[in-house]
C-alpha cells in the first residue's frame, strides 16, 4: 500500500494526504508516472501518465456514481480519468485487478466512452469494484476485483490471450 506522502515526479508538488504542497526550488510542470498501488478490492487507484493521482474508497465511488434502484452504482471511467487530467500523449489506461493477477490495456477513447465502473456496496461481496467495457472490442477488457486504471502512452503488456474469443 502506498504511503500518505508521495511524489509526484518533476511535476514539483507532493500529495500529502490529500493536500498538495510545492516543493522548494520546483520549476515547470511534468506529468506523474507514479504507480500507485493497491491490494485492497475495496479501492480503486488511478495514476500514470496524469496530473492528479488519486485513490477512491467505495463510498466515494458510490458518490461518483449513478445509483440505480436495486443495482449496483455506476461510475462512468470518463468521471475518473477526467479528475486525474490525463496527458495529452495518453492514449490507453491499463486496468488491473486489485490482486494483480489480472490486466488489460484498453485504448483510452473505448474506455472513457463506453466503460463503466460498478459498484457493488453489498457486505460481504469479495470482488465489489468491476470494470465493464459494453460494446467493447472484447469481454476481456471486463475485469472483476477492480483495483487499479493506469492511463499510459502506448498499450501495455496484459493478460488478454493473443487470441480473442468472446
Amino acid at each position: 500500500m502506498a504511503s500518505c506522502r508521495e511524489a509526484l515526479g518533476w511535476i514539483g508538488f507532493v500529495r500529502t494526504c490529500d493536500t498538495p504542497e510545492r516543493l522548494p526550488g520546483a520549476t515547470g510542470y511534468r506529468w506523474s508516472m507514479m504507480d500507485m498501488h493497491t491490494d485492497d478490492p475495496s479501492q480503486l487507484a488511478v495514476s500514470g501518465l496524469v496530473r492528479t493521482p488519486d485513490r477512491y474508497n467505495l463510498e466515494t465511488l458510490a458518490r461518483l456514481g449513478d445509483n440505480r434502484e436495486g443495482a449496483d452504482s455506476v461510475v462512468p471511467v470518463r468521471r475518473v480519468i477526467d479528475a486525474a487530467g490525463p496527458a495529452e500523449s495518453a492514449t490507453h489506461v491499463t486496468a488491473l485487478s486489485a490482486d494483480g493477477s489480472y490486466s488489460a490495456s484498453i485504448p483510452l477513447g473505448e474506455a472513457v466512452s463506453k466503460g463503466e465502473i460498478h459498484i457493488n456496496e453489498t457486505a460481504g461481496d469479495p470482488l465489489p469494484i468491476r470494470l465493464l467495457v459494453p460494446g467493447g472490442m472484447t469481454l476481456c477488457w471486463n475485469v472483476k476485483g477492480l483495483g487499479r486504471l493506469r492511463v499510459t502512452e502506448g498499450p501495455e503488456p496484459d493478460s488478454l490471450p493473443e487470441v480473442l474469443t468472446h
